[in-house]
């Protein structure tokens, strides 16, 4: 039967949706438009507004075949990516290209940024399989839900409103928060809100963590789908030790395991002088060899999760083969490899070293869980050094050109500081929150801590520290993944956590180079930034009580004044760090006349003793009515973990 329009929603039929309204809901708004590309002048077609819903997605994205998802993506044959979360209630998060948009409807989904509601050139979708008819009941319902304190009606006087309903609200974990655009009585636009409700554990609200976030987990759509594997390792899909043998190269094989009696940093020098002397004999065919394993897919692809699948299936032969030992450790070569490309490019004056860096950062991806994360903060700090003192002169305005877009930049901007593992309980300790360089032996407790903060916000409002504790160590309970934790920490030094700015890159660095281009420098610093603002609020909720207490230096010396002291240091620290980089930022614009930069970097330092993340936010209790809330925490760790990872974890 026939649809009939407009539809009517609300009490008495108030506001009403056109059919061109649900055409926009359903497959978006797209127009044809003309483009030049490599010279040749066609059409492509591009999103002016709207497109909520998976089916229309898929439906556009059939016309831009080089755009692929980032499991698929490789920078030498597609032009870009996009990415899709789904959230425990099917609400789905969709990371789009810049170039599939109009330039109008990309700039739009600019300001629900900066008023933290939802990311730069992100759509959020209705579940996989949602129908029409699914989305006209969700609709009706979010009508007769609204939200009293985040809806803003329209008026005579200002027409456009936006309300937020909720659906589905019987259903606890599939409860949907809907966000409604009107014109008056006119709904133009319906869609799933980013921020869900909070049930439980779950709900993430609106987050820069999660905007430039795009780990791989069992929660990415249809991501068995879009996992493609290539390269030399593989033979029509299947691993071949073989081949991975004869890939990696020899400096690597030969490496000598670091013994436990060995200070990471001694190890850490020794194996450099090791480097540089091999570097000096590699002829051309070898650095070729170098470059070829840098650019094949266990390295500029997904290492992590290659190393993830040795150490499940292969965990005996780790053990007892040096080679096959190292040939797996594919985060720690690739660190190593630069470094060997680096010095190469020194005395020969070649620059393969910063091509293989790019093509790493353009389409490397990471994992959810922590460990992931601390690996690849230890890979890209030696792509700092590179591009720092390589005799290029365009390396570092390079290198923040594929950091401003790169899929694992949050890695790097995720800082984990270390100075409360090694603060003394004494004078000197309680009166500095902490140095830029900490010397520390890292083992899995370290990273446990990581983890802890990394589960977020809606983990650390329903979770005690203790549960998040538990829930962290979970993340590697089986004895493959233990041992994957204590020989990939093993590798890792007090110095790969000094915070990205300002100390691992100090802006008056960029004098002795090519400056950054403004855009890429100033998309780095924003992005950076409010990853600092998401740190400093967590670790403000790991202690709530600390940040609220005033020390009482009559008890200094014993252990509840220490721990207090040390819980404010740690966040004194970040925020020392974060104000110290933008004050620089902030000099070093003035002296380029980079105005742009200069004004956003001024606005960043005004707002940041009060800048926050929003919280999670329930269902509220005059819409939730006598139905049951869930317990926030059942006690099932594992359980918890799949939440948290994905469906399929």
């Amino acid at each position: 039967m026939p649809r009939e329009f407009p539809i009517r929603f609300g009490k008495d039929g108030a506001y009403e949706l056109t059919k061109e309204g649900l055409t926009h809901i359903l497959i978006g708004e797209i127009i044809i438009r003309p483009i030049t590309k490599q010279g040749v002048r066609s059409t492509d077609k591009a999103l002016a507004g709207g497109l909520h819903t998976w089916d229309g997605w898929e439906e556009f994205l059939k016309h831009h075949e080089s755009i692929v998802h980032l499991l698929e993506y490789d920078a030498d044959q597609h032009d870009d990516w996009f990415y899709a979360r789904e959230l425990q209630n099917g609400v789905i998060t969709l990371k789009i290209p810049r170039q599939m948009f109009t330039g109008g409807a990309a700039s739009i989904t600019m300001k629900p940024d900066v008023h933290y509601k939802s990311g730069y050139l992100w759509k959020t979708l209705y579940p996989c399989g949602f129908t029409e008819d699914d989305i006209i009941s969700a609709l009706s319902e979010a009508f007769e839900n609204l939200d009293r304190e985040d809806s803003t009606y329209p008026t005579a006087e200002n027409p456009a409103g936006v309300l937020y309903g909720y659906a589905l609200i019987d259903d606890t974990f599939k409860a949907m928060k809907l966000r409604i655009q009107l014109r008056g009585n006119q709904i133009l636009s319906a869609f799933p809100a980013w921020e869900q409700p909070a049930t439980g554990n779950n709900g993430k609200p609106y987050s820069h963590g999660h905007s430039i976030n795009f780990n791989i987990a069992g929660s990415v759509v249809n991501c068995e789908k879009y996992t493609k594997v290539w390269g030399a390792v593989f033979s029509e899909g299947a691993l071949s030790e073989t081949e991975l043998l004869k890939l990696t190269p020899v400096f690597i094989l030969q490496r000598r395991r670091r013994s436990p009696e060995i200070s990471i940093g001694n190890w850490r020098d020794i194996r450099e002088k090791e480097l540089i002397a091999v570097a000096s004999t590699l002829s051309l065919e070898d650095l070729q060899h170098v470059e070829s394993y840098l650019n094949d897919y266990v390295c500029s692809k997904d290492p992590y999760g290659l190393q993830y699948f040795f150490y499940s299936n292969c965990l005996d032969k780790i053990r007892a083969d040096d080679a096959f030992f190292n040939a797996v450790q594919f985060l720690e070569n690739v660190a190593e490899c630069i470094q060997v490309l680096t010095h190469s490019d020194l005395e020969l004056k070649t620059r393969r070293a910063m091509d293989a860096i790019l093509r790493f950062l353009n389409m490397a991806v990471v994992h959810t869980g922590g460990l992931c994360s601390l690996m690849f903060k230890r890979v890209i700090g030696e792509f700092i050094e590179t591009a720092v003192y390589h005799h290029d002169q365009n390396s570092l305005r390079e290198f923040f050109a594929a950091l401003a877009g790169s899929p694992c930049r949050s890695a790097l901007y995720a800082e984990f500081n270390l100075n409360p593992f090694v603060m003394e309980n004494n004078e000197a300790g309680w009166s500095r929150s902490g140095v830029e360089e900490v010397d520390l032996e890292l083992g899995p407790e370290n990273l446990y801590e990581f983890i802890e903060l990394q589960l977020g916000e809606n983990y650390m409002v329903s979770l005690s520290k203790e549960q998040r504790a538990v829930i962290a160590q979970a993340f590697f309970s089986r004895p493959e993944q233990k041992s994957m934790v204590v020989d990939t920490m093993s590798f890792l030094s007090g110095i790969d956590f000094q915070f990205f700015m300002p100390s691992r890159l100090r802006p008056e660095w960029f004098f002795t180079k090519l400056p950054p281009v403004e855009e890429d420098l100033l998309s780095v610093v924003r992005d950076y930034s409010r990853m600092l603002v998401i740190y400093r609020q967590r670790v403000v909720m790991e202690d709530f009580a600390a940040y609220k207490s005033v020390p009482d230096y009559k008890q200094a010396g014993t252990l509840e004044f220490f721990n207090l002291v040390r819980q404010k240091n740690k966040r004194q620290f970040i925020f020392d760090l974060h104000r110290i980089m933008l004050v620089m930022m902030m000099s070093y614009a003035e002296v380029v006349g980079f105005g742009k930069l200069k004004t956003k970097v001024h606005e960043m330092l005004e707002r940041l003793p009060k800048e926050a993340v929003p919280m999670p936010k329930a269902i509220p209790d005059y819409i939730i009515g006598g139905r049951k809330r869930p317990d926030s925490f059942s006690g099932d760790h594992e359980e918890m973990i799949r939440a948290i990872l994905g469906r399929s974890s």
